[in-house]
C-alpha cells in the first residue's frame, strides 16, 4: 500500500457518504470523516501505537516497511498531501485537540517545500511522530 492506495481507499470511503459525518473513535482518539474532509484527533498515540501493531502483521503494506523514521514520515505526508489535494480532499491530524498538520487542498504551505502541507504546530507534530514511531 503506497500513499496514492491510501487516498483511494479514503475516497471510496468518503463518497458513501451522502450528508454528514463519520466519527470513529478508538480510546481517547477521533477520526471524523465528511464528504470532503477527514480530521483525525490523536489525543492517546500510544493507543494508535497498539492498534498499528496488531495491525501491521496482518497488512505487511508498503508502508509499515517503509516508515520508520521521522524523515520517512515527513515523506509519506507530503505524497499523501499531493494525492490529496489532486482529489480535492483534506486530511487534518490534531494532537490532543491543535491542529498539527493540514494536508491536501485546504493547505496553506509553508517555506518548507511541501506543496499542500500545512504544518500548524511543529513542536507538536514532532511530539506525536515521537510517541508513534
Amino acid at each position: 500500500m503506497n500513499a496514492k492506495t491510501l487516498v483511494e481507499m479514503l475516497s471510496r470511503l468518503q463518497s458513501l457518504i451522502a450528508e454528514g459525518s463519520l466519527e470513529i473513535k478508538v480510546g481517547d482518539n477521533f477520526i471524523t470523516i465528511s464528504r470532503d474532509e477527514v480530521i483525525a484527533d490523536i489525543s492517546s498515540p500510544e493507543e494508535i501505537t497498539k492498534l498499528a501493531k496488531a495491525l501491521k502483521e496482518s497488512m505487511k503494506s508498503d508502508i509499515t516497511k517503509t516508515v520508520k523514521s521521522i524523515p520517512d514520515v515527513m515523506r509519506l505526508i507530503a505524497e499523501v498531501g499531493e494525492e490529496l489535494s489532486e482529489e480535492r480532499k483534506t486530511l487534518i491530524i490534531k494532537y490532543r485537540g491543535r491542529d498539527v498538520v493540514i494536508m491536501g487542498f485546504k493547505a496553506n504551505p509553508g517555506i518548507l517545500g511541501m506543496n499542500n502541507v500545512e504544518i500548524k504546530d511543529k513542536l507538536g507534530l514532532m511530539k506525536l511522530l515521537s510517541a508513534l514511531l
